[in-house]
């Protein structure tokens, strides 16, 4: 359960073949033997690991909006970047699945395979590649205004803009942190065992990275919330 507190930021729905999208959705259907939304993932990455093709298919459209969303956070919200690093960590996630462990959680394990990934793309594009930002990447943002409401659209956008530059200013480590925190509700415990880090330090690295956005956004007369 997220906590009311956190920062309300999600970014914009994957553009994916919705004919493809819709029969794999039919077929996902069909294996809810248990109402429990992990188990049928482990079920159907179990499946993929043995080499069902259709499986990991089915697997990649229950977390195709959340890997979407981890490599574009890593990458500063970079729409080419993002592209290259979503599609390579699917290549990863594919080979990598007969080596995952039950014992060990498959979202963690997901998230990891991403990192990497998105890391590698980085330090490969990062002598030669531009990154740009794009407003559009946002649906919504709640980023207070000191302005009225009269142009509150108009404000929208420009807080949207503001919060893009600013995110822009933390590490590729503590930008995904965030939105694994923020937007996926990931725990503390959890992001730790994944960045195979302290609990203490986590808690210290969001708590940084968020009191850095939101003093970077009152020097712009913005609030975060």
């Amino acid at each position: 359960m997220k906590s009311e507190n956190r920062m309300a930021w999600t970014m914009s729905p994957a553009k994916k073949d919705r004919a493809q999208i819709g029969q794999n959705k039919a077929e996902a259907s069909s294996l809810a033997f248990s109402s429990d939304e992990e188990t049928l993932d482990i079920e159907l990455a179990t499946r993929a690991a043995k080499g069902d093709k259709g499986a990991f298919e089915r697997l990649i459209w229950r977390w195709w909006d959340r890997i979407r969303g981890y490599c574009a956070s890593f990458v500063a919200f970079d729409e080419e970047l993002s592209e290259e690093a979503v599609q390579e960590s699917l290549i990863r996630i594919y080979k990598a699945l007969p080596k995952w462990r039950k014992e060990s959680s498959l979202g963690g394990y997901i998230y990891g395979i991403c990192r990497t990934s998105c890391a590698d793309v980085l330090r490969v594009n990062t002598r030669n590649h531009a990154r740009n930002f794009s407003v559009e990447e946002f649906e919504s943002l709640f980023i207070e205004s000191p302005h009225g409401l009269v142009e509150e659209d108009m404000l929208r956008k420009e807080a949207g803009q503001m919060l893009e530059l600013v995110m822009k200013k933390l590490e590729p480590e503590d930008r995904s942190m965030l939105y694994l925190h923020e937007v996926e509700g990931i725990e503390l415990s959890e992001l730790g065992s994944m960045y195979n880090l302290p609990l203490g330090t986590v808690k210290s690295r969001l708590f940084r990275a968020r009191a850095k956005l939101s003093e970077m956004l009152k020097e712009m007369g913005y609030e975060l919330h």
